[in-house]
């Protein structure tokens, strides 16, 4: 039967189209109030628009249509109360239909620009949007065309386009009759579709509690099983021990086994209907606590259908006391805990012997920071009882059951098993990183304990040994290399990070093997005379097939603390190689800034190295100017960074300061580190012309480098308005697209003594 029509697409069946028209009531008000209240706003801001008629004949033609078209919207509005049935829905909509169509129609008369465009919009609308029956959207529509084509055209003589217009707007209607009915079709199908859906799942779910109230009264826990493993019947007893108090029922004795292989071994035999005695198990309860049963099973047939019956004795306290005995050749010497092959053995266990549906388990990787550090400045005595310390501080913040091991050196792992849920985790390692982070007292001599933590969860990040290992790992190099003394989660974006910087690292030693890098030059420009004041020296790779690395191809490399060395000593080369050539030359380059990271500062011998590479050169160090961002004066070597820096101003180069405002390091650093100049991201110059905040943080940094007495660049400049506002502000250099992309030092050259006019165009 056909309960749709081919024309309409709503039902044939009145009673069925009135009962999906009333479930849709709410929507259809919401709609029809939203249609109002959108009219009388749209059509009010088209009334100021209309004034444009003024001393027209036509003006007053257009005000009082707007206005009728206004107000009538407001009273259709005002009785979207009285919409309590979907026949009123449609009977306010048609009149807001009538009376805004014969409103336009006079509008139009105008054939003003926009004419056209309400000529075919509106009756668009009325098809679309208007939430009636398809006999008012069509004749909605219909009627609104006519109108307002009537009205279109009758003011003036008849034109040549007329017959046109009127086909094309016969196409338009056709076009949306068949789009109306698609659309009440697949409305009606859906609606269709969810009812069957719901009715199906009840008629499921009336099944289910017919077997929940199946069982069998016997003394001993007992299962009836099919020899698929679903449950048939199971007694009180059994119920009690499974469900352990909770209102649980056990529907497939497949899903308590832990051990899979050992299950699968068991109902092969009872498959070829052998009699099971003394059979020795692990058992998941209903509650998730996994216990050790002795099993005994029969084959019988009940109403004709081979079944299987089992009793189950369990035997947990027995199994504890053999596993005492073997975890006492499983420990760590030093400190008690279980050692790594116990830890991967359990957590084996937990990846095989996993059910179909697993509980949640954690494995977290522990490793304690400067714990070098420690033995070479307390002894290896200390560095032994600060394992110890750690050791215990563990067993007390785990839950009973957790597994702490020590994996060897400085490195511990833990198992969190049956975790409750992902919420849960965040405890217990806020509760880890708070005993783990106690200050502990060796002989009177206070030793600093820090740990980094990452963790995977199993099954969500893993589900073998390998892949949790890996994962957790993964997570605990991005908590080391992200500030330590944190604990971090693994997730899909960390093993992207964590690949994406090794194939960072891999390139970079490629070219730091196989290319030669060299430092292209961008201009800097004093923004109140437009001349050239220096340059900052890029990263840039040419290779052999004519491509170029950029930096962000190996940024990971930058902060390495072998291949960032390697970079910043291949660039320094170039740079002071550049520099002399100009200085011979006779040509006017002011000075390069230099970006240095963390891992150049970190190095004692940096500072001395670079000045001395530069008096090689018979290079005063002012042509030099050195940038750092914020984070190398964050972590423990904040101290060596800063003599670092102080010896290398005291020598004579100037400390720019990049990326301002972006990190996380205080204002006192302003006043603590020789800090000449300030750099003011780009992110803050992009869109300071047009985003009131942006324009603020710039007008405050040039305010407090005014203050300070500091100098300061804006990075990222892009057209004249930037310019004139950072110029006006008081900022004294720029650099950026609008003076010039980087280029190699051949073109720079070129330039200089072409006497290349790097602002002319700008300053004006």
């Amino acid at each position: 039967m056909i309960l749709l029509s081919n024309f309409t697409g709503e039902f044939r069946d009145s009673a069925r189209e009135s009962a999906f028209q009333a479930e849709r009531l709410p929507v259809s008000r919401r709609h029809a109030r939203m249609l109002f209240l959108l009219s009388a706003l749209l059509n009010g801001l088209f009334l100021i628009s209309d004034w444009r008629f003024a001393g027209t004949p036509h003006f007053w033609v257009a005000v009082p249509a707007r206005l009728t078209v206004v107000l009538w919207s407001l009273y259709c509005l005002s009785l979207c109360r009285r919409m309590t049935s979907f026949r009123a829905v449609e009977r306010i909509c048609f009149a807001w239909q009538v009376v805004t169509a014969i409103g336009v129609a006079f509008l139009v008369s105008s054939r003003s620009d926009i004419a056209i465009f309400v000529l075919v919009m509106l009756p668009l609308v009325f098809y679309l949007v208007v939430p009636t029956s398809f006999r008012g959207n069509v004749g909605g529509g219909l009627g609104c065309g006519a109108a307002l084509l009537l009205g279109y055209l009758l003011p003036a003589p008849a034109s040549t386009t007329m017959l046109g217009m009127v086909l094309a707007m016969l196409i338009l209607h056709c076009g949306m009759w068949m789009a109306i009915a698609r659309h009440n079709r697949l409305q009606r199908q859906e609606w269709m579709a969810g009812r069957a859906a719901f009715e199906a799942q009840a008629a499921l779910a009336d099944s289910r509690d017919t077997l929940e109230r199946m069982f069998m009264a016997v003394p001993i826990p007992l299962l009836v099983t099919r020899r698929d493993g679903s449950v048939l019947r199971i007694n009180r007893a059994a119920a009690d021990g499974y469900a352990a108090g909770q209102n649980v029922v056990l529907n497939n004795v497949h899903d308590t086994y832990v051990d899979l292989p050992a299950r699968d071994d068991m109902f092969d035999r009872l498959q070829r209907n052998e009699a099971i005695d003394n059979f020795e198990c692990r058992l998941r309860l209903a509650d998730g606590v996994v216990r050790d049963a002795l099993l005994s099973s029969r084959p019988i047939v009940i109403n004709g259908e081979p079944c299987f019956v089992t009793s189950v004795v369990d035997i947990t306290e027995r199994k504890e006391a053999e596993g005492r005995l073997e975890r006492l050749a499983m420990s760590d010497a030093l400190t008690g805990l279980s050692n790594r092959a116990h830890f991967m053995t359990a957590l084996t266990r937990i990846t095989q012997e996993a059910p179909i549906a697993p509980t949640l388990s954690a494995v977290a990787l522990i490793d304690l920071d400067e714990f070098k550090r420690v033995n070479d400045t307390a002894g290896h005595d200390a560095g032994d009882a600060l394992l110890c310390a750690v050791a215990d501080r563990l067993r007390h913040a785990l839950r009973p059951g957790d597994l702490v091991a020590r994996m060897g050196g400085d490195e511990f792992a833990v198992l969190l098993a049956d975790l409750p849920g992902p919420d849960s985790l965040q405890p217990v390692l806020n509760r880890i990183s708070e005993y783990l982070h106690a200050p502990l007292s060796y002989h009177g001599r206070a030793i600093e304990s820090r740990v980094s933590i990452g963790v995977a969860l199993f099954p969500d990040h893993g589900q073998d040994v390998a892949s949790l290992i890996k994962h957790a790992d993964i997570a605990l190099y991005h908590a080391k290399n992200s500030g330590r003394g944190r604990a971090t989660l693994f997730g899909p974006g960390l093993l992207e990070s964590w690949e994406r910087e090794a194939t960072m690292l891999d390139r970079a030693r490629h070219v730091l093997a196989q290319e030669r890098p060299v430092p292209w030059y961008q201009p800097k420009i004093a923004l109140d005379t437009g001349q050239l004041q220096g340059f900052e020296a890029l990263f840039r790779c040419p290779t052999s097939n004519g491509a170029v690395i950029m930096p962000g191809e190996i940024a990971a490399a930058f902060e390495h603390p072998e291949l960032g060395p390697a970079i910043t000593a291949q660039m320094i080369d170039g740079i002071v190689a550049d520099c002399r050539r100009w200085r011979d030359a006779g040509l006017a380059f002011g000075h390069v800034a230099l970006n240095v990271s963390g891992a150049d500062l970190n190095d004692d011998r940096f500072a001395d190295r670079l000045l001395d590479r530069l008096a090689q050169a018979n290079l005063p160090p002012c042509f030099i100017e050195l940038e750092v961002t914020e984070s190398v004066f964050l972590g423990r070597n904040a101290d060596r960074v800063g003599r670092a820096l102080q010896q290398l101003s005291e020598g004579g180069i100037a400390i720019a300061l990049d990326d301002f405002g972006t990190g996380y390091a205080s204002l006192s650093h302003l006043k603590q580190f020789p800090i000449d100049v300030i750099k003011i991201d780009q992110r803050f110059v992009r869109d300071l012309e047009t985003d009131p905040d942006d324009a603020a943080i710039v007008r405050t940094v040039l305010n407090l480098a005014y203050s300070l007495g500091i100098r300061t660049v804006a990075e990222g400049v892009e057209n004249q308005q930037q310019l004139d506002y950072l110029r006006a502000g008081g900022c004294h250099y720029g650099q950026g697209f609008h003076f010039g992309a980087a280029i190699p030092a051949a073109m720079v050259e070129e330039r200089l003594r072409n006497d290349h006019p790097w602002l002319a165009a700008s300053i004006g």
